[in-house]
């Protein structure tokens, strides 16, 4: 068959590749099922992808080593994504996807502009960097603390140490944020040595996505990131905006709560000398989101609302689902006020683009892209199309199919399509057949039996799966999976059917979840673990949205019967909350007290989190004095003991053991 050779990574980026999977990590993803081989339908439509995109073009690889200055070498994981070394695709890689997660391994620090620097691959993100007249301005402090503190070290190499002056958070996404004590400490920013800026709502977006629905999202980021799946060729590759792995041999996240907020639509700030245009772009990719323009050195950021990829409007991992119209128009509105000037364009991932003229380009396109999906997405939808028939049908204009930075990566012109449709009319296609259909599990026994039996339903799907119908082959197999989870040839015939969809897949997110699906069928899920709040996050979250959490940990079965009232008073903060439970549910008012409580309660916001945290008992705070209660102890301890604790490791692609209360 004929090959024709992918243009690999530039030859000074040889050895530029991060290398940073937690140990942990890697003992988890080791498989007692070895993947498979890409089956000759697969290798034949991989290889035909390069005859459809223009390889040729180098323009993106010269972008992404320009300005670079130095790196270091991750020393845990040195080699981990040496094989994307390899120029030509293998059958097992989409060769786009393949070009994509060669460009996303370059890392190390780059100079963008007199004064602004990036540094990239270190993280899922990049982390940039603004000169100011006393210190630095950092920009994203990336994932994990080690991964930070790696990065700012390599920026101090090769410039002069100096000290953090203010923090900026682009968007409410952790990747962004969760690093920030790497960078700078709880006592610098107390003391006003170092400023934390942060879009209006910043806060409430942090919990709404990363808390109340964190154990959800967490489990299905597992798929999303392919964050179990081994990195090599019929592995993950990349997360589509850069490699999931941090540096460093920990995983520890942080965050400190911003101490200054941008308000206004165009807010113009002079930090540390340096004039900042800030744009809000809220509910655009997160609910809380803003770009910015140095006008000293002509660079636009648009954090991570015009990247080299086609978004998600809905990621695989669940979110709120974002207004592909808005988002078009901050884009389009970012292009008319600073278009005209702006000399390089960057984001919060990915690599820069130069030159006025290629800047306005990519941002049309960008514009042009989201537009595009929202209104024809709309357009379908009115003229009666359910979600997955506008997703079939869905095409991108050529132009814009032609362009690298439209391409499917880590959103998909599919799910963004769904995500549409969601957005304005929900989940439920207007045909009463599926208004209420069955659970998993019950309509996987029906489905099977009404096809003769696993055994007849396993031969049909043999016979589609030679035929290269991977898709109705995962569908019909993961039918008997939940009838019969027991059913081994099922479960390996819908792995080997995800596997190979996952060699297609040009999304690096979609092939995450295949892959991951397929191993897990294999292999089973990751073992039982728990999922507790987190402490760091625990401690910056507004009180108020602290028991807005609580709520959501309410065991609604065994608090059916419960009547519990507490008034609690903070003696440090001197804050006021007086809850109830009734109902099963948890509610609360700010500032107030119920003459007829239960309890009430004195203790510190540090108590109060040991206690949530299950770090203490009420017993124990009793007889260190670190706690005082008026009225019923046994409420009190009841109310927390009726707060559940979910398993982070729960099923995907097999049925749940036990059912919801």
């Amino acid at each position: 068959m004929r090959r024709r050779r992918v243009v690999g990574l530039p030859l000074r980026a040889v050895g530029l590749l991060i290398s940073s999977l937690s140990p942990c990590l890697l003992a988890r993803a080791v498989q007692a099922q070895p993947p498979k081989a890409a089956q000759p339908a697969v290798t034949a439509a991989n290889a035909r992808v390069l005859d459809q995109l223009p390889f040729a073009d180098r323009q993106d690889f010269e972008d992404a080593m320009r300005g670079f200055i130095g790196s270091t070498t991750d020393t845990a994981r040195p080699k981990l994504y040496d094989f994307l070394q390899q120029a030509n695709a293998p059958s097992t890689v989409n060769p786009s996807l393949w070009r994509l997660a060669q460009l996303n391994a370059l890392h190390g620090l780059f100079k963008i502009a007199d004064g602004v620097y990036q540094i990239r691959g270190f993280s899922l993100a990049n982390m940039t960097i603004v000169e100011g007249k006393t210190g630095v301005i950092v920009i994203d402090p990336l994932f994990t603390t080690e991964s930070a503190r790696e990065a700012l070290a390599l920026y101090f190499q090769h410039r002069p140490k100096r000290p953090v002056v203010a923090v900026m958070y682009t968007h409410s996404h952790s990747d962004h944020y969760a690093g920030v004590k790497g960078v700078t400490s709880d006592a610098d920013v107390a003391s006003g040595r170092t400023r934390i800026i942060a879009p209006a709502g910043f806060m409430q977006a942090v919990v709404s996505e990363s808390v109340i629905a964190g154990n959800a999202m967490g489990r299905r980021a597992q798929y999303q990131f392919g964050i179990l799946v081994p990195r090599n060729e019929r592995g993950n590759v990349d997360a589509g905006l850069g490699k999931w792995d941090s540096r460093g041999t920990s995983s520890t996240r942080s965050l400190i709560a911003p101490t200054d907020s941008i308000t206004k639509a165009i807010e113009r700030r002079t930090i540390d000398g340096v004039q900042f245009v800030l744009q809000l772009a809220p509910a655009s990719e997160a609910p809380a989101e803003m770009h910015f323009y140095l006008p000293q050195s002509r660079v636009l950021d648009m954090a991570e609302n015009a990247t080299h990829t086609l978004h998600n409007l809905l990621p695989l991992r669940g979110t709120e689902v974002r207004d592909a119209k808005g988002w078009s128009k901050f884009i389009g509105e970012a292009l008319d006020r600073f278009g005209g000037d702006a000399q390089v364009l960057i984001a919060q991932h990915h690599w820069p683009t130069w030159g006025n003229t290629r800047v306005t380009h990519a941002l049309r396109t960008q514009r042009d892209l989201y537009k595009f999906v929202h209104d024809q997405s709309v357009r379908l939808m009115n003229h009666g199309y359910a979600p997955s028939e506008i997703a079939e049908a869905l095409q991108l204009p050529p132009n814009l199919a032609r362009e690298w930075s439209a391409r499917d990566y880590y959103g998909t012109l599919s799910h963004d399509a769904k995500a549409v449709y969601q957005k304005y009319i929900g989940w439920y296609d207007g045909n009463p057949a599926n208004l209420n259909p069955l659970p998993p599990t019950e309509s996987g026994k029906k489905f099977v039996e009404y096809m003769g039996g696993a055994v007849a339903v396993i031969a049909r799907a043999r016979d589609d799966f030679r035929q290269g119908n991977y898709r109705w082959v995962a569908q019909v197999m993961s039918q008997v999976v939940f009838a019969d989870p027991s059913n081994n040839e099922a479960r390996g015939l819908a792995a080997d059917a995800l596997e190979q969809l996952g060699y297609l897949a040009e999304s690096a997110t979609w092939r995450n979840a295949y892959l991951a699906g397929a191993q897990e069928l294999r292999n089973g899920p990751p073992p039982a673990r728990r999922a507790g709040l987190d402490p760091d996050m625990l401690r910056a979250t507004p009180l108020e949205l602290v028991f807005d959490i609580l709520g959501t940990h309410v065991d609604g079965g065994r608090a059916q019967n419960s009547r519990i009232v507490i008034n609690w008073h903070f003696t440090d903060t001197k804050q006021r909350i007086a809850s109830t439970l009734e109902n099963a549910a948890l509610t609360y008012v700010i500032g107030k007290e119920e003459a007829n409580a239960d309890a009430s309660v004195a203790l510190s916001r540090a108590t109060f989190e040991g206690l949530v945290l299950r770090r203490q008992t009420v017993a124990a705070a009793l007889e260190q004095h670190v706690i005082t209660v008026a009225g019923s102890v046994g409420k009190l301890s009841e109310l927390l003991e009726l707060l559940d604790e979910f398993d982070a490791s729960f099923p995907l692609v097999e049925p749940r053991i036990r059912r919801p209360r």
